[in-house]
């Protein structure tokens, strides 16, 4: 069962931090209204006529789209529409609303954000966490930490690649020390904290950046790797799949291409060692690799642990 509260609570903070949205929809596939926030000037028959034109429009792109219809936007005479699929057991879609003056293009990033904790909510996962970072007017992303006579430092990492490599797996296993079996893309971008005790006075706090590996996300991926201070970003393949490690090359040549800040390290890792008894020869690929962009090579498994502490403890420190 939905837990409704969580989801309009998560809802009305999105709405908060965002003082140029109208409206933010939750609707399941047969265009029935899940959750809804809206300003006080949005009234039923304005909702009815959006959802009047959004029918219409995921209608005719299911004509011609076998899978899904993905994301896109509307543009009426009073109103602007963003509209995102959410895949999983129970698929919705989710919608912001602005008024026809606004430049939704740049609220996009941060609804991925928000839509990837909706679309946990919508099956069934409670133990969300509704808070959402602070977005400041440039774009960039405020985490606010409670307060402490501690030393406490932040480290952004970007976790990425190909789809189904792994990635939410290995930073759940990290993070909350669970393995959860059933698979479900990353909607676009998912946040985990990690707070570490260096010592008694100085804590680190890990911020994780789990991100879509579908190509369609890469809009929001050219965000983050823009708008974030990043610390270390993690490229992950799949060491029972070849063809997701001859993908890395691509996953290096996005980074490139929008990340302009020369601090950061880049780390590959081969994920799902348990699933392969040989992986010398792929090994051998992977180190070349490794040496070309002058990285470190770590191999793990998210379903046994193997491997994820010595890697996220080498990035912390």
């Amino acid at each position: 069962m939905i837990n409704s509260s969580l989801l309009d609570t998560l809802l009305e903070n999105f709405l908060n931090q965002v003082n140029d949205l109208t409206a933010v929809l939750v609707v399941d596939a047969d265009g029935l209204i899940i959750a809804q926030e809206s300003t006080k000037d949005f009234d039923e028959q304005i909702i009815a006529a959006i959802m009047a034109i959004l029918d219409q429009t995921i209608n005719k792109i299911k004509k011609y789209a076998e899978t899904s219809f993905g994301s896109g936007t509307l543009d009426t005479n009073e109103f602007r529409l963003f509209y995102l699929e959410l895949g999983g057991d129970f698929p919705v879609i989710f919608v912001i609303v602005t008024d026809s003056y606004t430049n939704i293009d740049k609220y996009i990033p941060y609804s991925y954000l928000v839509a990837e904790k909706v679309s946990l909510l919508i099956n069934n996962t409670n133990d969300i966490n509704v808070r959402l970072p602070e977005l400041l007017e440039n774009g960039e992303l405020r985490f606010n930490s409670c307060k402490s006579s501690n030393k406490r430092t932040k480290n952004y990492i970007l976790v990425i690649g190909p789809q189904k490599v792994g990635k939410t797996a290995l930073v759940n296993k990290y993070t909350n020390n669970a393995f959860i079996e059933h698979y479900k893309p990353t909607i676009g971008l998912s946040i985990v904290k990690k707070e570490l005790q260096i010592s008694k006075k100085i804590q680190s706090i890990l911020y994780l950046f789990d991100m879509g590996g579908f190509k369609a996300f890469g809009k929001v991926r050219k965000h983050f790797y823009e708008s974030i201070d990043i610390k270390t970003i993690v490229l992950v393949f799949d060491y029972s799949k070849e063809s997701t490690l001859d993908k890395i090359n691509d996953w290096f040549y996005e980074v490139n291409l929008f990340n302009k800040q020369e601090s950061i390290q880049y780390v590959l890792v081969g994920n799902k060692i348990d699933k392969i008894d040989y992986r010398e020869e792929i090994r051998k690929k992977a180190e070349n690799i490794a040496n070309e962009y002058n990285c470190r090579l770590y191999e793990t498994s998210a379903l046994t642990g193997q491997g994820i502490d010595e890697l996220f403890m080498n990035i912390a420190f």
